[in-house]
């Protein structure tokens, strides 16, 4: 499949770099500096304008499939996708860097007027990604599946978790519940029956609510249930975002720190349930004096990764949980999470990743990166030439766990017993390496 991506910048490269293995991808840039990022992907680069007739004809546009814009000028953006549709008719995706470029203010869909099939904004992404979660308070990631029908959370172990010490065997998890990776000093891998869990390994967790629910009680027994505090400092987009969605939770008490007497005014006016606070979230006297230490969650969303990084450690001082901060360049991420922050998040990642969910769909579809790209989520389709067989004959690449089997309305967290037969729907947990691998294994098995 041919995509034409007009920006090299970070979610243009990203992209480039997750597609290339399995696409012919262009991209498209007119600073010739970009090339040193492009180095060891295996794309086609072009040096020029994303709004030239004459470059997107060098990109042949008109075999391409998808065409993603991502340039840092919304009004670039939405032109080159204009043209684009123009001269061909592939599906369209604009980034945005602002609300107004919305239609009727809602990300993710399109606007006709100009062929645009999706307007995507990365900060309403971030918003979206955060609230998953914050919902799951002692989880440091979270994602959900099949329409809310499967989770994903992750969780670090400390040295007092009943789980410590014990192998996944051993476990005896509630069933609807598996444990289908572990993070241990850096590396992620797909645990056996025989491992041995330690203290500050992170355990990823997928199934059905219900049963993801008693496996936070088993890990987080104090915090199973009752009300969520959440302050956020930064009321920018992202924060205002997060307010309106997090006060559709009964559940969720909010509180939003903003240091802009007039901007605080305009959240206040447009907030029903949040407690709107005039102040730094970086000074550690205000902070102390609005008893932020009693929150149960405390997201960061300033734009500014110093200042950031300095309200979330102030935070973890007044004795904080759980800390969720918005990281604005990615390679401080790590950095962000090896000082003690819980998650860290980046908008332009939450972008690449709705964006690569968009493309890869079709008999595959990415549902999630995991831990920076060192996992994904696939749902995929068994082909019609497999022949049924339990899970435990299945004979799967290595490093892959089969989380779910969607047939029909029925949704199956599998055993070993439980059969797997053609058509069916597969949530899978795969490493990055061993991605490829299981969608060619369950596409193409020939029995």
């Amino acid at each position: 499949m041919r995509i034409v991506i007009v920006g090299g910048g970070q979610i243009g490269s990203s992209l480039a770099k997750a597609l290339a293995a399995e696409h012919e991808v262009v991209v498209i840039d007119h600073n010739p500096d970009v090339a040193a990022a492009f180095h060891h992907i295996d794309a086609e680069l072009l040096i020029g304008s994303g709004t030239s007739q004459d470059m997107l004809k060098r990109a042949r546009i008109e075999d391409a499939r998808f065409f993603v814009a991502t340039t840092p000028l919304d009004e670039v953006n939405v032109v080159a996708c204009a043209i684009a549709n123009r001269m061909s008719n592939p599906e369209t995706i604009c980034v945005v860097s602002r609300s107004d470029f919305l239609p009727d203010g809602q990300a993710g869909v399109g606007l006709r007027d100009f062929g645009i099939d999706r307007v995507l904004w990365p900060e309403a992404q971030l918003a979206a990604d955060i609230e998953g979660v914050v919902s799951a308070p002692g989880a440091i990631d979270a994602e959900i599946f099949a329409g809310g029908r499967i989770r994903l959370l992750e969780y670090r172990l400390g040295t007092g978790s009943v789980m410590v010490g014990k192998t996944l065997g051993a476990l005896h998890l509630p069933r609807g519940s598996l444990i289908v990776a572990v993070k241990r000093a850096g590396a992620l891998f797909v645990p056996r029956g025989a491992t041995v869990l330690q203290a500050d390994d992170k355990v990823i967790v997928m199934g059905a609510p219900s049963a993801i629910q008693e496996v936070h009680r088993l890990i987080h027994p104090a915090r199973a249930g009752g009300d969520i505090e959440v302050t956020i400092v930064g009321g920018g987009d992202v924060g205002l975002q997060l307010a309106e969605r997090l006060e559709r939770s009964p559940a969720c008490q909010v509180r939003i720190v903003e240091r802009d007497p007039a901007r605080g005014e305009m959240l206040a006016a447009r907030l029903t349930r949040t407690l709107v606070l005039n102040g730094d979230g970086t000074d550690l006297e205000f902070l102390e004096s609005e008893n932020v230490g009693r929150s149960d969650v405390l997201v960061c969303v300033i734009d500014n990764d110093e200042r950031n990084l300095l309200a979330s450690l102030l935070g973890r001082q007044l004795g904080v949980p759980k800390i969720v901060t918005r990281v604005s360049r990615p390679t401080n991420l790590r950095l962000f999470e090896r000082v003690g922050i819980d998650v860290a998040l980046s908008a332009r990642a939450a972008a690449v990743a709705s964006i690569l969910h968009q493309i890869t769909g079709g008999a595959s579809s990415l549902l999630a990166v995991v831990e920076h790209g060192e996992a994904r989520v696939l749902e995929l389709v068994v082909s019609d030439r497999f022949e049924p067989r339990p899970l435990k004959q299945i004979g799967a690449p290595a490093d892959v766990i089969v989380g779910a089997i969607l047939r029909g309305s029925e949704v199956i967290v599998p055993r070993g017993d439980d059969q797997i037969s053609p058509g069916d729907r597969l949530i899978v947990f795969s490493t990055r390496e061993a991605a490829e691998r299981v969608q060619a294994y369950f596409h193409g098995f020939d029995s």
